[in-house]
């Protein structure tokens, strides 16, 4: 037995000594190829950023269903049994840390916002409060406190009072006088009408008549006044807002007969002479906030085809309140944000997320480029947003743009591969501190509209292209903020959805020409209800399925 152990050693020695003798620098390359490939997995593996169990089951179904409705699919925030989010649950000082708060309403989102951060019994913590900044061009940026804007909220809110204004029409772009206009219309008791800009003189003129506006706010010279009072003229007031580089023209003359019956005011003149108080108005009966007008854009379609909705108070806190809590707990809207609309604020989806924002203290950054057409590089001109709401078409384009940049190069094409596949495995890939890369994207599909649709690939490509997670939300004309929207985790790149519910909604499929459903499959016209939603309950006649995850989704 020892000699046998002698010759195998002896065979084992020359055989080494064979290798080393033919050693070379190939052999080495080959010898750290291996090394690397085998022991790089010990430093390099990360954790999915979240466990796919969680992402297997999306919302909540109930466990008995209606002849010819499927189950009731809710949030896994609130499942069957419990109630819908239905407000911001405001805590007043002093209010007990156990009790529950105040539904609220919109004057809340900008006490909140003013005020800063609060703690569990509604006091403030003196943390840093956000601000707004807004980009003027050529100009550069412009930042405003919320301190001072309540002064211009004040004094905006008190001239229109004083010239018998019920029913404010807002046709502007992006702007801080779009927000304090319409801040101002929820501390006075007036009713906001928000436009999304257009061209059509009469349909403006249209939607002024059927919504009876009474004061118009807008750009100065972005109409022709004369023409629009011609076809509705009982407009009281038209305030003009007026850029800062034309601010030495006289914009309250008018030739005679342009103006009509209505009075000329200028923007700037009112928030110089009225010098108003930044403290709030007192919550008078006659102050109490009132319904707000949306138009809904897909109207821009057809001429003179247009669809109005008003939504009340109690909707809105319901959608704004479902927002704040929908994204996971370590990634929500806080302080340290800044958003950025690139999707006009006239919308209500992107309106909904940005006082979400305002209500978890963090900053705006507005700029007036801003709807479909707006190029994805404009939310980086003059800031550096964490998070950006962006129409389909802005990212679509922004896609199409970056795949053939990364295309045209070998380390792009490298970047790219490298990307993908940190994706795939569950993890957001790093990127570069000195790049323009938000932490997160909104987008969001609006049902019956002719706006792009993004598919599984293109959505994968645009985490991949703008290292920022994304947010994919289903909206409709009669539901405040969403009806559901993906989870900002879900990195998958197969099938494509619209993640579970809002926690201010639920939702079923009702049975209807071209879907039935069955024991095994959720599939028919969407039928959504809760306090989200205006009249209670509506229905979106569109065929709709729920997947294997329980998400919702365009029936193929």
């Amino acid at each position: 037995m020892a000699a046998d152990s002698t010759s195998i050693l002896q065979q084992l020695d020359s055989q080494i000594e064979n290798i080393f003798a033919g050693w070379n620098i190939y052999s080495t390359l080959i010898a750290l190829v291996l090394a690397a490939y085998l022991i790089s997995p010990l430093f390099l593996y990360t954790e999915p950023d979240v466990h796919p169990l969680l992402l297997a089951r999306q919302s909540s179904a109930s466990y008995v269903r209606q002849p010819k409705e499927s189950a009731i699919f809710r949030s896994l925030e609130t499942p069957p049994g419990y109630p819908l989010k239905s407000g911001l649950n405001v805590k007043d000082a002093g209010q007990p840390k156990w009790t529950s708060g105040r539904a609220g309403d919109l004057r809340d989102v900008w006490k909140r916002a003013v005020s800063g951060p609060v703690d569990a019994d509604g006091k403030p913590t003196g943390g840093e409060t956000g601000k707004v900044i807004t980009t003027y061009g050529k100009e550069g940026v412009i930042d405003y406190s919320f301190t001072k804007l309540s002064s211009e909220i004040n004094a905006v809110g008190q001239h229109m009072k004083a010239h018998g204004g019920n029913r404010v029409a807002i046709h502007m772009p992006n702007s801080v006088e779009l927000l304090v206009t319409f801040f101002a219309s929820a501390f006075y008791g007036l009713t906001p009408i928000l436009i999304p800009q257009q061209e059509s003189l009469d349909t403006l003129a249209g939607i002024l008549m059927e919504t009876k506006a009474d004061i118009l706010v807008a750009g100065a010279g972005s109409l022709p006044l004369k023409e629009l009072l011609q076809k509705y003229p009982n407009l009281k007031q038209v305030i003009w807002v007026v850029e800062r580089t034309s601010r030495h023209m006289d914009w309250n003359e008018v030739g005679e007969g342009e103006g009509g019956k209505a009075e000329i005011a200028v923007w700037h003149d009112i928030i110089d002479e009225k010098q108003a108080p930044s403290e709030f108005p007192v919550d008078a009966p006659e102050n109490s906030p009132a319904n707000v007008v949306m138009v809904t854009e897909d109207a821009w379609s057809a001429m003179d085809s247009y669809e109005l909705t008003e939504f009340t108070q109690a909707n809105f806190v319901a959608a704004i309140g479902a927002q704040t809590s929908a994204l996971p707990r370590l990634h929500r809207l806080a302080p340290t944000d800044t958003v950025t609309p690139l999707a006009s604020l006239a919308e209500m989806y992107p309106l909904t997320v940005t006082l979400a924002a305002l209500f978890s203290n963090a900053s705006l950054a507005l700029t007036s480029v801003s709807g479909p057409k707006a190029p994805y590089s404009a939310a980086f001109q003059g800031a550096s947003p964490t998070i950006i709401i962006a129409n389909t078409e802005t990212l679509s384009s922004f896609c199409k743009d970056k795949e053939r940049t990364m295309s045209s190069s070998l380390l792009g094409q490298f970047n790219q591969w490298r990307k993908t596949k940190t994706l795939k495995a569950g993890t957001m890939p790093k990127t570069s501190s000195l790049t323009n890369t938000p932490r997160l994207i909104y987008t969001y599909d609006k049902a019956g509209a002719s706006t792009v649709k993004l598919d599984p690939a293109e959505l994968f490509k645009l985490k991949v292209y703008s290292g920022a997670r994304t947010i994919y939300a289903f909206t409709d004309a009669q539901v405040a903020g969403a009806i559901t929207q993906t989870n900002m985790l879900d990195y998958q790149s197969t099938s494509a959805d619209f993640g579970p519910p809002l926690s201010s909604v639920e939702i079923k499929l009702r049975d209807a020409e071209g879907g039935r459903n069955s024991d095994d499959k959720a599939l028919g016209e969407l039928v959504v209800s809760g306090p989200a939603v205006v009249g209670g309950e509506t229905v979106v006649h569109h065929i709709m399925t729920m997947t294997d995850r329980s998400a919702l989704a365009y029936a193929s």
